[in-house]
Protein backbone atom coordinates (compact mmCIF):
# COMPACT_ATOMS: atom_id res chain seq x y z
CA UNK A 1 0.00 0.00 0.00
CA UNK A 2 1.39 3.44 -0.96
CA UNK A 3 1.71 6.41 1.40
CA UNK A 4 -1.30 8.17 -0.10
CA UNK A 5 -3.41 5.06 0.20
CA UNK A 6 -2.31 4.51 3.78
CA UNK A 7 -3.34 8.05 4.73
CA UNK A 8 -6.87 7.52 3.39
CA UNK A 9 -7.18 3.95 4.58
CA UNK A 10 -7.72 2.71 1.02
CA UNK A 11 -5.64 0.24 -0.91
CA UNK A 12 -4.05 1.27 -4.20
CA UNK A 13 -6.62 -0.86 -6.00
CA UNK A 14 -9.47 0.92 -4.19
CA UNK A 15 -7.92 4.31 -4.98
CA UNK A 16 -7.57 3.40 -8.62
CA UNK A 17 -11.19 2.28 -8.70
CA UNK A 18 -12.28 5.57 -7.10
CA UNK A 19 -10.32 7.56 -9.66
CA UNK A 20 -11.83 5.53 -12.46
CA UNK A 21 -15.32 6.42 -11.21
CA UNK A 22 -14.26 10.06 -10.97
CA UNK A 23 -13.09 9.98 -14.58
CA UNK A 24 -16.40 8.49 -15.69
CA UNK A 25 -18.33 11.14 -13.78
CA UNK A 26 -16.14 13.82 -15.30
CA UNK A 27 -16.73 12.52 -18.81
CA UNK A 28 -20.51 12.47 -18.29
CA UNK A 29 -20.64 15.94 -16.72
CA UNK A 30 -21.96 18.68 -19.01
CA UNK A 31 -20.21 22.06 -19.20
CA UNK A 32 -22.68 24.05 -17.04
CA UNK A 33 -22.03 21.69 -14.11
CA UNK A 34 -18.31 21.18 -14.70
CA UNK A 35 -17.06 23.99 -12.44
CA UNK A 36 -18.93 22.64 -9.42
CA UNK A 37 -17.57 19.15 -10.05
CA UNK A 38 -14.00 20.37 -10.49
CA UNK A 39 -14.14 22.28 -7.21
CA UNK A 40 -14.22 18.90 -5.45
CA UNK A 41 -12.54 16.63 -7.96
CA UNK A 42 -9.43 18.58 -8.94
CA UNK A 43 -7.80 19.01 -5.47
CA UNK A 44 -8.59 15.38 -4.62
CA UNK A 45 -7.13 14.08 -7.87
CA UNK A 46 -3.94 16.15 -7.57
CA UNK A 47 -3.41 15.16 -3.93
CA UNK A 48 -3.50 11.51 -5.02
CA UNK A 49 -0.33 12.07 -7.05
CA UNK A 50 1.55 11.46 -3.81
CA UNK A 51 0.83 7.77 -4.34
CA UNK A 52 3.78 5.52 -5.13
CA UNK A 53 1.56 3.40 -7.34
CA UNK A 54 2.23 3.93 -11.04
CA UNK A 55 -1.28 2.80 -11.91
CA UNK A 56 -2.83 5.35 -9.53
CA UNK A 57 -0.69 8.20 -10.82
CA UNK A 58 -1.41 7.29 -14.43
CA UNK A 59 -5.12 7.38 -13.68
CA UNK A 60 -4.73 10.85 -12.14
CA UNK A 61 -2.85 12.02 -15.23
CA UNK A 62 -5.68 10.68 -17.36
CA UNK A 63 -8.15 12.73 -15.32
CA UNK A 64 -6.02 15.87 -15.58
CA UNK A 65 -5.65 15.41 -19.32
CA UNK A 66 -9.43 15.28 -19.63
CA UNK A 67 -9.77 18.39 -17.45
CA UNK A 68 -7.28 20.27 -19.62
CA UNK A 69 -9.15 19.44 -22.80
CA UNK A 70 -12.46 20.52 -21.30
CA UNK A 71 -11.40 23.84 -19.78
CA UNK A 72 -8.58 24.98 -22.08
CA UNK A 73 -10.82 26.97 -24.41
CA UNK A 74 -13.50 27.79 -21.85
CA UNK A 75 -12.07 30.47 -19.53
CA UNK A 76 -15.49 30.98 -17.97
CA UNK A 77 -15.15 27.63 -16.18
CA UNK A 78 -13.55 28.41 -12.83
CA UNK A 79 -11.05 26.29 -10.93
CA UNK A 80 -10.80 26.00 -7.11
CA UNK A 81 -7.99 28.50 -6.53
CA UNK A 82 -8.12 28.66 -2.74
CA UNK A 83 -8.32 24.89 -2.28
CA UNK A 84 -5.42 24.38 -4.68
CA UNK A 85 -3.35 26.98 -2.83
CA UNK A 86 -4.15 25.32 0.49
CA UNK A 87 -3.03 21.98 -0.95
CA UNK A 88 0.15 23.58 -2.31
CA UNK A 89 1.04 25.00 1.11
CA UNK A 90 0.53 21.68 2.88
CA UNK A 91 3.88 20.90 4.47
CA UNK A 92 3.34 17.19 3.82
CA UNK A 93 2.58 17.64 0.12
CA UNK A 94 4.84 15.67 -2.21
CA UNK A 95 6.87 17.61 -4.77
CA UNK A 96 4.84 16.10 -7.61
CA UNK A 97 1.64 17.34 -5.96
CA UNK A 98 3.05 20.85 -5.65
CA UNK A 99 4.33 20.85 -9.22
CA UNK A 100 0.87 20.09 -10.57
CA UNK A 101 -0.81 22.40 -8.06
CA UNK A 102 1.17 25.42 -9.23
CA UNK A 103 0.19 24.77 -12.85
CA UNK A 104 -3.51 24.78 -11.99
CA UNK A 105 -3.12 27.71 -9.59
CA UNK A 106 -1.80 29.77 -12.49
CA UNK A 107 -4.70 28.60 -14.62
CA UNK A 108 -7.20 29.30 -11.84
CA UNK A 109 -5.93 32.85 -11.39
CA UNK A 110 -7.02 33.73 -14.92
CA UNK A 111 -10.54 32.51 -14.20
CA UNK A 112 -11.33 33.77 -10.71
CA UNK A 113 -13.32 36.91 -9.91
CA UNK A 114 -11.28 40.13 -10.09
CA UNK A 115 -11.89 41.05 -6.46
CA UNK A 116 -10.84 37.60 -5.28
CA UNK A 117 -7.51 37.63 -7.09
CA UNK A 118 -6.90 41.26 -6.16
CA UNK A 119 -7.25 40.32 -2.49
CA UNK A 120 -5.40 37.02 -2.75
CA UNK A 121 -2.33 38.15 -4.71
CA UNK A 122 -0.45 39.58 -1.68
CA UNK A 123 -1.08 36.31 0.17
CA UNK A 124 0.55 34.35 -2.63
CA UNK A 125 3.64 36.54 -2.39
CA UNK A 126 4.13 35.87 1.31
CA UNK A 127 6.86 33.27 1.87
CA UNK A 128 7.60 33.19 -1.86
CA UNK A 129 11.32 33.19 -1.03
CA UNK A 130 10.90 29.65 0.32
CA UNK A 131 9.51 28.29 -2.94
CA UNK A 132 11.44 26.72 -5.84
CA UNK A 133 12.63 29.33 -8.40
CA UNK A 134 10.33 28.05 -11.16
CA UNK A 135 7.33 28.33 -8.85
CA UNK A 136 8.44 31.80 -7.80
CA UNK A 137 8.40 32.91 -11.43
CA UNK A 138 4.88 31.58 -11.98
CA UNK A 139 3.53 33.36 -8.90
CA UNK A 140 5.36 36.60 -9.69
CA UNK A 141 4.02 36.61 -13.25
CA UNK A 142 0.50 35.94 -11.98
CA UNK A 143 0.89 38.75 -9.45
CA UNK A 144 2.12 41.17 -12.12
CA UNK A 145 -0.83 40.27 -14.32
CA UNK A 146 -3.30 40.96 -11.51
CA UNK A 147 -1.51 44.19 -10.61
CA UNK A 148 -1.82 45.36 -14.21
CA UNK A 149 -5.50 44.47 -14.38
CA UNK A 150 -6.46 45.91 -10.99
CA UNK A 151 -4.04 48.69 -10.07
CA UNK A 152 -3.06 50.52 -13.25
CA UNK A 153 -4.98 53.58 -12.06
CA UNK A 154 -5.07 53.11 -8.27
CA UNK A 155 -4.81 50.60 -5.45
CA UNK A 156 -7.34 50.09 -2.68
CA UNK A 157 -5.99 50.85 0.80
CA UNK A 158 -7.09 47.48 2.18
CA UNK A 159 -5.13 45.70 -0.54
CA UNK A 160 -2.14 48.00 -0.02
CA UNK A 161 -2.11 47.06 3.66
CA UNK A 162 -1.73 43.39 2.69
CA UNK A 163 1.33 44.21 0.60
CA UNK A 164 2.84 46.22 3.45
CA UNK A 165 2.43 43.27 5.83
CA UNK A 166 5.57 41.62 4.42
CA UNK A 167 7.44 44.77 3.35
CA UNK A 168 10.48 43.95 5.50
CA UNK A 169 11.33 40.48 4.25
CA UNK A 170 13.17 38.51 1.62
CA UNK A 171 9.78 37.97 -0.03
CA UNK A 172 9.48 41.70 -0.65
CA UNK A 173 13.02 41.83 -2.04
CA UNK A 174 12.12 39.18 -4.60
CA UNK A 175 8.91 41.00 -5.47
CA UNK A 176 10.66 44.36 -5.87
CA UNK A 177 13.38 42.79 -8.03
CA UNK A 178 10.73 41.31 -10.29
CA UNK A 179 8.93 44.65 -10.45
CA UNK A 180 12.18 46.20 -11.65
CA UNK A 181 12.42 43.51 -14.33
CA UNK A 182 8.87 44.35 -15.44
CA UNK A 183 9.73 48.05 -15.68
CA UNK A 184 12.90 47.31 -17.65
CA UNK A 185 11.16 44.92 -20.01
CA UNK A 186 10.36 46.11 -23.53
CA UNK A 187 8.69 44.38 -26.43
CA UNK A 188 11.26 42.41 -28.45
CA UNK A 189 12.68 44.22 -31.46
CA UNK A 190 13.00 42.69 -34.91
CA UNK A 191 16.74 42.49 -34.42
CA UNK A 192 16.24 40.30 -31.37
CA UNK A 193 18.17 40.50 -28.12
CA UNK A 194 16.86 41.52 -24.73
CA UNK A 195 16.16 44.95 -23.23
CA UNK A 196 19.00 46.95 -21.64
CA UNK A 197 19.50 46.11 -17.99
CA UNK A 198 18.04 42.61 -18.31
CA UNK A 199 19.64 39.24 -18.86
CA UNK A 200 18.14 36.79 -21.32
CA UNK A 201 16.78 34.74 -18.42
CA UNK A 202 15.21 37.78 -16.74
CA UNK A 203 13.79 39.00 -20.03
CA UNK A 204 12.19 35.62 -20.68
CA UNK A 205 10.65 35.24 -17.25
CA UNK A 206 8.69 38.52 -17.37
CA UNK A 207 6.26 37.44 -20.14
CA UNK A 208 6.66 33.69 -19.66
CA UNK A 209 5.19 31.77 -22.58
CA UNK A 210 2.77 34.52 -23.58
CA UNK A 211 4.10 37.63 -25.37
CA UNK A 212 2.98 40.97 -23.93
CA UNK A 213 1.54 43.58 -26.26
CA UNK A 214 2.09 47.29 -25.70
CA UNK A 215 -1.21 47.94 -23.92
CA UNK A 216 -0.79 45.05 -21.49
CA UNK A 217 2.79 46.06 -20.77
CA UNK A 218 1.67 49.64 -20.14
CA UNK A 219 -0.97 48.67 -17.58
CA UNK A 220 1.41 46.29 -15.80
CA UNK A 221 4.09 48.93 -15.47
CA UNK A 222 1.64 51.53 -14.20
CA UNK A 223 0.18 48.98 -11.80
CA UNK A 224 3.64 48.05 -10.51
CA UNK A 225 4.48 51.71 -9.92
CA UNK A 226 1.24 52.25 -7.99
CA UNK A 227 1.74 49.17 -5.82
CA UNK A 228 5.37 50.01 -5.06
CA UNK A 229 4.33 53.53 -4.09
CA UNK A 230 1.57 52.19 -1.83
CA UNK A 231 3.97 49.84 -0.02
CA UNK A 232 6.01 52.91 0.93
CA UNK A 233 9.48 51.40 0.91
CA UNK A 234 12.68 53.28 1.70
CA UNK A 235 13.84 55.68 -1.05
CA UNK A 236 16.97 53.61 -1.66
CA UNK A 237 14.82 50.57 -2.50
CA UNK A 238 12.49 52.32 -4.93
CA UNK A 239 14.97 54.66 -6.62
CA UNK A 240 16.07 52.16 -9.32
CA UNK A 241 12.45 51.33 -10.18
CA UNK A 242 11.34 54.91 -10.59
CA UNK A 243 14.52 55.73 -12.49
CA UNK A 244 13.88 52.83 -14.87
CA UNK A 245 10.34 54.09 -15.44
CA UNK A 246 11.63 57.51 -16.52
CA UNK A 247 13.59 55.82 -19.31
CA UNK A 248 10.63 53.85 -20.65
CA UNK A 249 9.35 54.14 -24.21
CA UNK A 250 5.74 54.85 -23.20
CA UNK A 251 4.85 58.38 -22.13
CA UNK A 252 2.45 57.50 -19.27
CA UNK A 253 5.14 55.33 -17.64
CA UNK A 254 7.74 58.07 -18.05
CA UNK A 255 5.49 60.70 -16.48
CA UNK A 256 4.54 58.44 -13.58
CA UNK A 257 8.17 57.51 -13.02
CA UNK A 258 9.26 61.15 -12.97
CA UNK A 259 6.44 62.02 -10.59
CA UNK A 260 7.35 59.25 -8.15
CA UNK A 261 11.07 59.90 -8.45
CA UNK A 262 10.51 63.47 -7.25
CA UNK A 263 7.87 62.55 -4.69
CA UNK A 264 9.20 59.33 -3.16
CA UNK A 265 12.89 58.99 -4.01
CA UNK A 266 14.18 62.52 -3.60
CA UNK A 267 15.67 61.65 -0.21
CA UNK A 268 17.52 58.56 -1.43
CA UNK A 269 21.06 58.25 -0.11
CA UNK A 270 23.11 57.92 -3.28
CA UNK A 271 26.09 56.89 -1.17
CA UNK A 272 24.23 53.75 -0.11
CA UNK A 273 26.37 50.84 -1.29
CA UNK A 274 23.45 48.57 -2.18
CA UNK A 275 21.82 51.30 -4.23
CA UNK A 276 25.07 52.16 -6.00
CA UNK A 277 25.69 48.51 -6.77
CA UNK A 278 22.25 48.13 -8.31
CA UNK A 279 22.56 51.32 -10.36
CA UNK A 280 25.99 50.46 -11.72
CA UNK A 281 24.87 46.90 -12.44
CA UNK A 282 22.00 48.32 -14.47
CA UNK A 283 24.33 50.60 -16.38
CA UNK A 284 27.39 48.39 -16.85
CA UNK A 285 25.86 44.94 -16.75
CA UNK A 286 27.48 42.15 -14.75
CA UNK A 287 31.21 42.36 -15.33
CA UNK A 288 32.58 39.93 -12.77
CA UNK A 289 34.03 36.75 -14.25
CA UNK A 290 31.72 34.44 -12.34
CA UNK A 291 28.64 36.23 -13.66
CA UNK A 292 29.19 36.20 -17.41
CA UNK A 293 27.22 33.09 -18.26
CA UNK A 294 25.26 33.85 -21.41
CA UNK A 295 21.76 33.36 -20.01
CA UNK A 296 22.37 35.33 -16.84
CA UNK A 297 24.62 38.13 -18.00
CA UNK A 298 22.88 41.50 -17.83
CA UNK A 299 23.10 43.77 -20.83
CA UNK A 300 24.37 47.28 -20.11
CA UNK A 301 21.61 49.70 -19.27
CA UNK A 302 20.69 52.99 -20.85
CA UNK A 303 23.20 55.82 -20.80
CA UNK A 304 20.18 58.05 -20.20
CA UNK A 305 20.10 56.65 -16.66
CA UNK A 306 23.65 57.81 -15.99
CA UNK A 307 22.67 61.39 -16.76
CA UNK A 308 19.74 61.10 -14.38
CA UNK A 309 21.85 59.56 -11.60
CA UNK A 310 24.44 62.32 -11.93
CA UNK A 311 21.74 64.98 -12.05
CA UNK A 312 20.06 63.73 -8.88
CA UNK A 313 23.40 63.22 -7.15
CA UNK A 314 24.48 66.82 -7.81
CA UNK A 315 21.16 68.53 -7.26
Amino acid sequence: MSTAAAETGRSDADTEDLLDRMLTRLALCDDPNLEALLSRLLPLAISTLSSQSTAVRNKVLEILSHVNKRVKHQPEIGLPLQDLWKLYLDSNAASMVRNFCIVYIEMAFDRVDVKVKESMTPLLLENISKLPPQHQDIILRSAAKVIGECHASEIDEQVATKYRSFSVSQDMELFVDFCLDVLLYQQPSQSGGCPPGLSVAKSNRVPGKHPLNGDVLLTRKLGVLNVIEAIDLAPEHVYPLYLAATADCQEPVIKRGEQLLKKKAVGANLDDLNLLKKLFTLFNGMIRVLEVFVLKRLLPGLSFWTEKVIFHYIY
